[in-house]
């Protein structure tokens, strides 16, 4: 398959969706350096594309580069500000980092924004016990993301 797609890349190097495929490609086989190479050329062609950014950055986290991963995902918020998938994965990269508060603080507008997403609920209770704060991950159990603005700003 990722022939065929690099094939499609020669005949049609100005297609984001065929950069942005062969992305795809490589990542699911875990060629992440090729990833990144190929949602970097449809980001020079579709720069403007929120979910790009998001998938650029989660190819850099499963490249064990949160650091590079934080301000993709930022600048897909940027472009779209209540984009629930990118909030969730900047939490994740922040909770690799040991920033367990940024974590917590994308994790409850996330839930602000989509409060059933019960994964999300079980990341904030994960950066809760990371934090050693039994207190908030009891709180969490309650499953109202409101329950934490005095404690998080969000």
């Amino acid at each position: 398959m990722t022939s065929l797609f690099l094939r499609a890349a020669e005949l049609s190097p100005q297609s984001a969706d065929i950069h942005a495929v062969l992305g795809v490609l490589y990542n699911l086989s875990r060629e992440y350096p090729l990833a990144i190479e190929a949602f970097e050329a449809a980001l020079k062609l579709r720069p403007t594309d929120y979910s790009l950014w998001n998938k650029l950055g989660a190819t850099q986290a499963n490249a064990m580069s949160c650091e590079a991963a934080v301000p993709c995902y930022v600048h897909a918020l940027e472009l779209k500000p209540q984009y629930v998938r990118a909030l969730s994965n900047l939490g994740i990269s922040y909770g690799n980092m040991r920033s367990y508060e940024a974590a917590a603080q994308c994790y409850l507008k996330a839930l602000s924004l989509n409060p059933d997403a019960k994964h999300i609920w079980n990341y904030l209770s994960m950066t809760f016990t990371s934090m050693s704060r039994p207190d908030l991950v009891e709180k969490a159990q309650l499953g109202d993301h409101n329950a934490f603005r005095a404690d998080f700003d969000f």
